[in-house]
């Protein structure tokens, strides 16, 4: 994306909608990114999951208008200096993936449902452009609506991630139906929490850290609260307990009067203030500092890394190179190879070309993972890989393009039909398959790139015939690949010849 001044991060919570709009600024020690414009909806988007999982139509249409608004402020903005994200309630509602079709829509860009390690990775990310770059390990800690996302990390480098499936909204609606809040009640909450904790907290106790951080709505309410009713700089243990003490008293959120809590945080502070409570309590935590770098600045820094070509993406599909043990040579011609056939037929807007491009080429380079478990359908081994494999950078939908790119590579297609939904995909698939064929024999052998010509659904392969003299296992191959197509009756014509 060079060029842009500007970036823009829509971050899609479970309590509340953001855009953040950043400037590119040039320095002595590379490009910056400092926001310039935000805009904040509370939309309770986790409030409206019902007991089937799914989302109901209130919370649907509060997010609906905060997207809609969101996308008239961004109608100038090429796509690719936009990144959304969506996090825990899109993660787990039933119907996320019919309400992300109309969410699209009135956003006018692509949503991304990204992992809680992702998620995490990303906040962390946005923290540490808030802390300092002081050398010591320390712990970020991000309450959201519907999930806690915890890091360790050292400057620009986290070293612990985790997700934790609670959240203030989540707690809030289980466990203090319309704002009453009873000892009993809380405890509840608290302890369902801390449940949540001690299955992740192991690491976080053994790995060590000098201070903790706390991140988004919940941190900082809490912490505005215990500087404005007890003057404390941090948010620590006795704070923490005054404000239980209150709120017991009180009976109700709307009751309890504490200095520093604003009206829109008042219908999720009890079940926020259990899930920090909680945190505290697993994680060991003595006091903690504010820091305003959250997941939204992450993403803002992360789109910044894509445009300056260090995409977190790409450091990823190389370390899973290595982990599994591919041939990278045999890798690069098969991607090399793919992409010289989908560069001939693919026809489309600039920006769907270079994200389709991009994943064909990961896709081809990480084919063969799944050989590190059997080559007995590795094909298969590789999709289920890339589907549930932890891939920072990568969203819920980038993974399963790769996934259904590698179980695509090679076997019958009938399995494909309805999962491919047009024509610029049918050709990925046939670029990936094609190369995979061609390369098939692993030798290093230089290998011509066929002709494609693809016009009207009508596609023709042409290979040299003193090629297919030489490797008639190859031409054969190709010949049966042709035949494969032409009986699905994907594409109204599928040819192979030689010349």
């Amino acid at each position: 994306m060079p060029g842009y001044g500007l970036l823009a991060a829509v971050d899609l919570g479970s309590n509340s909608f953001r855009l953040l709009i950043g400037r590119i600024e040039p320095s002595a020690l590379g490009d910056l990114v400092l926001p310039l414009d935000s805009i904040k909806q509370t939309v309770r988007l986790a409030a409206g999951l019902r007991r089937d999982g799914t989302l109901e139509a209130g919370a649907r249409n509060r997010g609906l208008m905060a997207l809609a608004m969101f996308g008239e402020r961004l109608r100038s903005f090429a796509p690719d200096a936009v990144r959304a994200v969506a996090t825990n309630t899109f993660r787990v509602a039933r119907n996320a993936r019919q309400f992300v079709a109309t969410a699209e829509a009135a956003l006018g860009f692509p949503i991304e449902i990204i992992s809680g390690l992702e998620e995490a990775r990303l906040i962390y990310l946005g923290a540490a452009h808030a802390l300092p770059a002081d050398g010591q390990p320390r712990l970020v800690v991000d309450i959201g609506g519907g999930s806690t996302e915890c890091v360790i990390g050292t400057d620009m480098a986290p070293s612990v991630l985790e997700s934790a499936a609670v959240g203030c909204i989540s707690l809030s609606t289980l466990h203090f139906a319309g704002g009453r809040v009873e000892r009993a009640s809380f405890e509840h909450a608290y302890y369902a929490a801390r449940g949540v904790f001690a299955d992740v907290a192991g690491p976080f106790r053994d790995h060590g850290w000098r201070y903790a951080a706390g991140t988004s709505g919940t941190a900082k309410s809490l912490w505005q609260i215990a500087q404005a009713q007890w003057g404390a700089e941090e948010l620590d243990r006795d704070s923490l307990a005054r404000m239980h003490a209150a709120l017991i008293e009180a009976g109700h959120v709307d009751a309890v009067r504490l200095a520093g809590l604003r009206p829109d945080r008042r219908p999720v502070l009890a079940g926020g203030l259990a899930v920090m409570m909680a945190a505290f309590d697993e994680l060991g935590i003595e006091s903690m500092r504010y820091c305003y770098g959250a997941l939204r600045h992450g993403v803002l820094h992360d789109l910044l890394g894509r445009s300056a070509g260090h995409d977190v993406r790409a450091v990823t599909v190389a370390q899973m190179l290595a982990r599994h043990g591919i041939d990278r040579t045999h890798a690069q011609r098969v991607r090399d190879t793919a992409l010289a056939l989908f560069d001939q037929g693919a026809r489309s807007a600039r920006e769907e070309l270079q994200a389709r491009r991009q994943m064909l080429a990961w896709a081809a380079e990480l084919a063969d993972v799944g050989r590190s478990i059997s080559h007995e359908g590795y094909h298969k081994h590789a999709a289920y890989i890339l589907a549930c494999a932890d891939m920072p950078g990568f969203s819920q939908r980038e993974q399963a393009a790769l996934a259904q790119l590698a179980l695509a590579q090679t076997g019958g297609l009938r399995k494909l039909r309805g999962l491919v939904e047009d024509d610029l995909g049918w050709l990925t698939i046939i670029a990936l398959r094609t190369a995979v064929i061609l390369h098939r024999a692993r030798d290093g052998r230089e290998v011509p790139t066929p002709a494609l010509f693809l016009r009207r659904r009508s596609l023709r392969l042409e290979m040299p015939r003193a090629w297919a003299q030489r490797f008639p296992l190859t031409h054969q191959s190709l010949l049966d690949e042709a035949a494969a197509w032409s009986d699905t009756h994907v594409l109204e014509h599928y040819e192979y010849r030689t010349i």
